[in-house]
């Protein structure tokens, strides 16, 4: 069954307690009544602010508050004449485009078909997510055998949103060499399953012939960095094996076996954490992609910091719930 199958029923709660449209935001950005021709709004659009969200998606409003959620907008289209064919399409206002493109990498299921909208998009069971600038927009397929209808609102959904096409500019902390398209992601909280690795950038490089994940956690500044790599090293101490210190990768530099991620290197450069793990791959072949991507955030002093701008500015940790 549809993941997303569980919102349909908080859509009709949320219609019965009249839910209201707000003025300009996501709402005025969603596809118009009719701009697919042959298919019409069914009732008014709806919107949700922070403090109503759980009743559209009861259960993953949290994930999109740490995310930094600040509206969205839902509308149903339906077949003109026709109630057995029901597409939803939704926008949220994630208040930035680094934002965005994390809830849209936390949800997106591994081995998506791409597709052609908005910065990023993907087609998977049912439904087409994509997003752009600060915006996150899903069209799901409700009822009916309507992919074309649902490809045309996707893509018409992609033209209308504001804001830059391009990748956020964060990414840029990762090295392009080895990289695998399409692999990116953002963590707010909890890189690699640790609360304490916060505002994370990562992705898959080839190595050899397997692969291995990088991540480049922005830790604030150099002091909270060093206390986060400390606590790793504790953790890897306690569960991991054949810990070694290695102070050619860097400041506070080490390796494990993680009884988890496999081989992991991990290293300090200025206010970042760089860590790399596999299953497979070889702890040299670690260690060299956290040196390569130590060396780049050294040449590089002046990238995008957690510090507030006209933007980005990061979500407070501390919203998340333990």
């Amino acid at each position: 069954m549809p993941f997303w199958r569980n919102t349909f029923a908080a859509v009709i709660v949320a219609t019965a307690l009249g839910a209201g449209l707000a003025e300009g935001g996501p709402a005025s950005l969603l596809p118009k009544s009719g701009s697919v021709p042959g298919w019409v709004w069914q009732g008014e659009p709806r919107s949700y602010a922070p403090d109503n969200l759980y009743e559209y998606i009861d259960g993953a409003a949290d994930l999109f508050l740490a995310y930094g959620f600040q509206e969205a907008a839902v509308a149903d289209y339906q077949r003109a004449g026709d109630e057995g064919h029901w597409i939803i399409v939704e926008i949220y206002d994630m208040g930035a485009p680094l934002h965005a493109f994390g809830i849209y990498t936390a949800e997106r299921p591994p081995h998506v078909k791409r597709f052609d909208a908005g910065a990023q998009a993907y087609q998977a069971d049912g439904m087409v997510a994509l997003w752009r600038g600060r915006y996150y927009a899903k069209v799901l397929l409700v009822q009916g055998n309507d992919a074309q209808a649902q490809r045309s609102l996707a893509a018409l959904t992609g033209r209308l949103l504001p804001g830059s096409l391009e990748m956020p500019a964060e990414l840029k902390r990762l090295p392009a060499e080895g990289r695998e398209r399409g692999s990116e992601r953002y963590t707010q909280v909890g890189a690699l399953g640790h609360k304490f690795l916060t505002d994370a950038i990562s992705a898959d490089y080839a190595v050899g012939k397997t692969k291995a994940t990088l991540n480049v956690a922005d830790l604030a500044s150099p002091e909270k960095a060093a206390e986060a790599l400390g606590k790793l090293r504790d953790f890897e101490r306690r569960s991991g094996k054949n810990l070694a210190d290695a102070a050619a990768l860097g400041r506070g530099g080490f390796t494990a076996r993680d009884s988890f991620y496999g081989e992991l290197a991990a290293a300090q450069q200025g206010r970042f954490v760089v860590i790399a793990v596999s299953e497979k791959a070889d702890r040299a072949s670690v260690s060299d992609l956290v040196k390569r991507a130590a060396a780049g955030l050294e040449e590089k002093p002046n990238s995008p910091s957690t510090a507030c701008t006209d933007e980005y500015c990061p979500v407070d940790p501390h919203l998340i719930k333990p």
